[in-house]
């Protein structure tokens, strides 16, 4: 169960309540004695672009309000939301803090100091990768380049988009489209693409360009609601991308639809630059468009994973959650297991068995249900191809193939080259390896390269197969002793791994281990993958998600899983689909929930009758017997389903730990020999094992640190910037000659 929840609480509400979303109405941190200030598009330490969105909040009604951004009187940018609210867009930032100051006639006053930093980043991702290659329309090296606006409309003939000229007569086929607030519109798209944090991005809405609007009126069809759309896969490309796409069929129901291309974990599998640029396209959108009831934020596979990811690593962002083909993180040890066992299988000439690992045989040992999953072949998703996130060499994989192949990694010719392994791709957040783990290679160039947690000391490959019956004992005793580990630059060693301490810690609190503590705070609809189990996308990832909110919070109420191999109607990745009209549901109650409870019950509170497990099979135990979860290398070696230790505590070698399996006591030597420090003890947690700690930066530190609270305004306690302070010298005679002046004219008068 998690512990010291109000502390969780208080740091992820009062983010919300400077998000701009249908959230902050659950907290107000505007409050306490005097006037208020505070910014609403993002957190005050946190602003990009040089405009925040400010809001101040006065005591009692007054008159006479002027705000300053420093020396500049910005009083004219602000408007009455009610007799003691008013907002604006304060603009002209200047890099670094800002004081922003605002008082009244009647003498209330308040300042806050808000940091801006630049459009293209960073905010708190730390240092940028590089090097960095932008599209060929940029204008400098940060990819910067003047925002564009095109048009499509919905074709009432063909039932798809195409090109809109908001200056002509509208298209005969013009379509209309009714949106979830009742209103009838010309099915007219603006698509607005920009760059931000050196990501191209694009903001699509319902818009046909002819009446024009302000952050204040807003785009008159919009509902104020928003989509993020997701890419798959998972890369660390040193490019600029393009983004996801953002015609989707939520357009016409009113909502607004945001991508990004570093969002897009094929693009970037940062998770720390992900939700940076996630929060800077957002804090955009809600200064130039409106206020922001809720954000769902939609994925497959690699989408899922920044989504799951970026939701409990970085609460506030996202509101709601629609995933399929699921990844809970991407730290799962099974590719690199995937990519040392398949090494191991294809090499006969390293058994010492009499019987030959046929693929029935790799597929027990591996724990999955009728093919090897480590095998590539006729598999689109393969995990020995995905394997090559972790090859530092692989210039496709960080695409500097087509940019600069000569700066990419090589042991022997370029030994300070660019390495494109994910890992040294996420260096600010795993730091870099200590002298005591480095290989020749490091110690030639006098640095380590970054901190990989993979680590499979005590590993018990095959175990649950052998238990079964379904290898024997030779089997499992020649692959545990010969299979080994892929070594730091994608090679094999003859002996285990063992991750270094610095990474595991950091991949854990940084929330690249996702362990579901902050994932209770957003209803979540997880659509695994219909036939999945021969690929990276297994379907036992949904259900680690359940089992790891499970044990960080004590129920998954707020998890739905939706799964079958005929997933019609149950759509995730458009706006008319099944998923997406019970999650607009549930976001809808919760937002009209006003009573001063923890978020996570109002959660569980709204979920609607449709927010249920379902399946598409005749029943239920049909269902979970064809579609329910199999297993996957570690749970074949005795790990749980929540899979999410990535070193395990050791326990001695016992022969009464095998049941009725029988050892020769030559290989009972060899296994002894394979595992001279014990094997995993998968009942205790793991080593380093942690929670997720939200909001972490890297700006000024390699690893991370909690962010904590966000800046409040302070008491305006200097005299009013238009009252010149009169120096005593000069004031006392005056005082003085008053005084007289006053005695004398009391004297006339009697």
């Amino acid at each position: 169960m998690r512990l010291f929840v109000s502390a969780r609480l208080a740091i992820v509400l009062a983010l919300l309540a400077g998000s701009g979303s249908a959230s902050a109405a659950f907290a107000d941190p505007a409050t306490g004695p005097g006037m208020q200030l505070r910014t609403l598009s993002n957190r005050a330490d946190l602003i990009s672009g040089g405009d925040a969105l400010v809001e101040v909040a006065l005591t009692a009604p007054a008159t006479g309000l002027k705000v300053l951004a420093g020396a500049h009187d910005v009083t004219a940018a602000f408007r009455a939301v009610d007799p003691t609210h008013y907002r604006g867009v304060v603009d002209g930032l200047a890099a670094g803090p800002n004081v922003i100051t605002a008082q009244t006639a009647d003498g209330q006053g308040a300042q806050l100091t808000v940091t801006n930093h630049a459009i293209q980043g960073p905010v708190f991702s730390g240092p940028q990768v590089q090097p960095w290659y932008c599209l060929p329309d940029a204008l400098d090296a940060q990819c910067g380049r003047p925002v564009t606006y095109a048009y499509q409309y919905m074709s009432s003939v063909t039932g798809n988009f195409g090109a809109y000229d908001p200056s002509a007569a509208p298209p005969a086929d013009l379509a209309t489209t009714t949106t979830d607030q009742g209103k009838t519109v010309p099915y007219v798209v603006r698509v607005e693409s920009g760059d931000i944090d050196r990501s191209a991005y694009s903001i699509a809405v319902l818009y046909d360009g002819r009446e024009p609007f302000d952050r204040w009126t807003g785009p008159p069809a919009w509902n104020h609601k928003v989509v993020v759309t997701h890419g798959g896969g998972c890369g660390g490309m040193h490019t600029e991308g393009v983004t996801p796409p953002v015609l989707d069929a939520s357009l016409g129901r009113g909502f607004a639809v945001m991508s990004a291309a570093l969002e897009d974990s094929n693009q970037d599998c940062n998770l720390t630059v992900q939700a940076e640029s996630v929060m800077m396209t957002k804090e955009h959108l809600i200064e130039a468009y409106g206020d922001v009831r809720y954000v769902i934020g939609i994925g497959s596979s690699g989408g899922s994973l920044a989504a799951d990811q970026i939701a409990n690593a970085y609460p506030g962002l996202y509101d709601g959650l629609i995933v399929g083909a699921t990844f809970p993180d991407m730290m799962q040890p099974d590719l690199l297991d995937c990519l040392q066992l398949h090494r191991y299988f294809d090499s006969p000439q390293k058994w010492g068995i009499g019987v030959a690992w046929a693929e029935p045989f790799e597929a027990a040992a591996e724990d999955k249900q009728a093919t090897s999953v480590c095998r590539l072949e006729s598999l689109p998703f393969g995990p020995e191809d995905y394997s090559n996130m972790y090859n530092p060499s692989s210039a496709a994989w960080c695409n500097m193939d087509s940019h600069e192949p000569e700066r990419v990694y090589n042991a022997t010719t370029n030994p300070t080259g660019v390495r494109c392994a994910i890992q040294d791709y996420m260096v600010n957040v795993l730091g870099t390896r200590a002298p005591a783990y480095w290989g020749a290679v490091e110690k030639g160039i006098g640095k380590g390269f970054a901190n990989r947690p993979f680590d499979n000391v005590g590993v018990q490959y095959g175990l649950k197969a052998l238990k079964a019956g379904t290898i024997t004992a030779a089997q499992f005793v020649d692959l545990n002793n010969k299979v080994g580990a892929p070594d730091i630059d994608f090679g094999s060693q003859a002996t285990r791994v063992e991750a270094e301490p610095a990474g595991l810690e950091r991949a854990y609190r940084s929330g690249m281990v996702n362990e579901a503590n902050n994932l209770d705070l957003v209803p979540i609809i997880d659509i695994p993958n219909p036939a999945d189990n021969y690929d990276i996308h297994d379907r036992w990832k949904s259900w680690s998600i359940r089992a790891r909110l499970d044990a960080a919070n004590g129920n998954h109420d707020n998890h739905v899983l939706w799964y079958g191999p005929d997933r019609s109607g149950m759509a995730f990745n458009v706006g008319d689909g099944n998923a997406f009209t019970v999650m607009d549901q549930w976001l809808t109650t919760m937002e009209h929930d006003k009573r001063d409870l923890p978020l996570e019950q109002k959660v569980r509170d709204a979920k609607p009758a449709g927010a249920h497990d379902r399946c598409d099979l005749p029943d239920r135990a049909t269902c979970d017997a064809v579609m329910g979860p199999y297993g996957s290398v570690r749970m074949g070696a005795g790990d749980s389903p929540a899979s999410d230790i990535m070193k395990c505590q050791l326990k001695p070698l016992t022969r009464t730990d095998y049941g009725s399996v029988v050892f020769s006591d030559a290989d009972w030597a060899s296994l002894q020999a394979a595992f001279p420090s014990g094997v995993c003890d998968w009942s205790k947690p793991g080593i380093g094992q942690q929670q997720t700690v939200a909001w972490q930066t890297y700006e000024n530190r390699t690893g991370g640190v909690a962010m904590g609270a966000p800046p409040t305004s302070e008491p305006l306690t200097d005299p009013p910037a238009d009252v010149p302070e009169v120096p005593f010298a000069i004031l006392l005679p005056l005082v003085v000659a008053v005084v007289l002046l006053v005695g004398v004219r009391v004297r006339s008068a009697r």
